[in-house]
């Protein structure tokens, strides 16, 4: 049944892999699209002053968004806010799986480790007590503009809360929250509450189109769909554009890894039934641990950059032939290894 489930999974992943890979290069393709509307057509802007000229037009622009807000909890009160940021940390079991075996370690986390899918029912963590909370102003301004809700939670807080109250029940330790008996011996169930926050006239960078209402929003293109991008910090157009390509750059890369090891992990599972049936016999079994890996990887290598090649040949037709090429020249080189390691003496 084990070998069964592994089959099934297999199949899953395998299949899965394919519709991540093509997905991402059609979502590479579109921001790189994005990237070049926005950078022939977006006017940068002060945001200091509004010009009705550029109503339902893309603009860029930089400033400071600023509120008078005050967010808090029954902690802490943080007057003149954007974001406030509650960070709560246990002292839990964590259960990680090392060389095949599993182990429990003890450590903090803001990630509720639910012990009850523990395979060990002796290691326990309680629930959070209180949780991780964001708070955001319900109004602020960049420059002339007035900013949204959702504008508003993309800006990070990143600087540390310092203004810690005292609190019955708990001590003040690194300036956080410590509930406890020892920050030095925890016990499972300690617990540990930081905050951050983003000050009003924190600098953030906007493209997007301008609105006779005075915001900005995104601009809905037919062919590319939404066009918004933000960042925190002071930026020209060109250096938001610039950061927005890295980005997807790194997005794109990333995706494709993960898109060749899950059919490389799909491969390996659907033919793990066989494989484990090899190991009865040892020897053959690890020479079948080993071939298997080392085709496996090739074989979905190559399917990857296929797979890769036809989206772009569909998204970007030029940028596909090269891939196509390399693909056939790996196909082609792995073919004839095969056949002369094959071939009788």
């Amino acid at each position: 049944m084990k070998s069964f489930g592994s089959f099934v999974i297999g199949i899953i992943l395998f299949l899965g892999a394919f519709c991540l890979l093509w997905w991402n290069e059609g979502n590479s393709a579109t921001k790189i699209n994005i990237a070049n509307y926005t950078n022939k057509y977006a006017i940068e802007v002060s945001s200091n002053s509004i010009q009705r000229d550029n109503d339902n037009k893309l603009i860029a622009t930089h400033g400071l968004a600023k509120t008078t807000s005050t967010l808090g909890d029954e902690f802490v009160e943080s007057p003149n806010t954007l974001v406030l940021e509650r960070v709560v940390r246990m002292y839990q079991w964590i259960e990680d799986n090392e060389d095949g075996k599993t182990v429990y370690k003890k450590d903090w986390s803001d990630i509720e480790q639910n012990s009850d899918e523990f395979e060990d029912k002796n290691h326990r963590n309680p629930k959070f007590s209180i949780s991780s909370r964001e708070y955001y102003a319900p109004n602020a301004t960049l420059g002339q503009y007035d900013l949204s809700e959702k504008q508003i939670e993309m800006i990070e807080p990143q600087k540390e809360f310092l203004h810690l109250k005292e609190k019955s029940g708990y001590e003040i330790i690194d300036n956080q929250y410590y509930k406890g008996k020892d920050i030095n011996n925890p016990e499972i169930g300690d617990i540990l509450i930081s905050y951050n926050y983003a000050p009003s006239e924190t600098s953030i960078s906007i493209i997007g189109e301008q609105k006779s209402d005075n915001t900005i929003a995104s601009m809905i293109h037919k062919k590319f769909g939404a066009i918004y991008i933000q960042y925190d910090g002071k930026m020209t157009k060109a250096e938001i554009l610039e950061k927005y390509r890295n980005n997807n750059k790194i997005l794109t890369m990333g995706l494709r890894f993960l898109g060749w090891f899950l059919m490389f992990l799909g491969l390996k599972l659907f033919f793990e039934p066989l494989v484990n049936f090899l190991n009865f016999i040892p020897i053959l079994g690890n020479l079948a641990n080993a071939a298997t890996t080392f085709i496996f990887a090739l074989i979905t290598f190559v399917l990857s950059l296929f797979t890769i090649s036809i989206a772009w040949f569909v998204y970007r037709p030029l940028l596909s032939i090269s891939l196509i090429i390399l693909g056939t020249m790996i196909a082609i080189f792995v073919k004839k290894k095969f056949i002369k390691a094959n071939k009788p003496e």
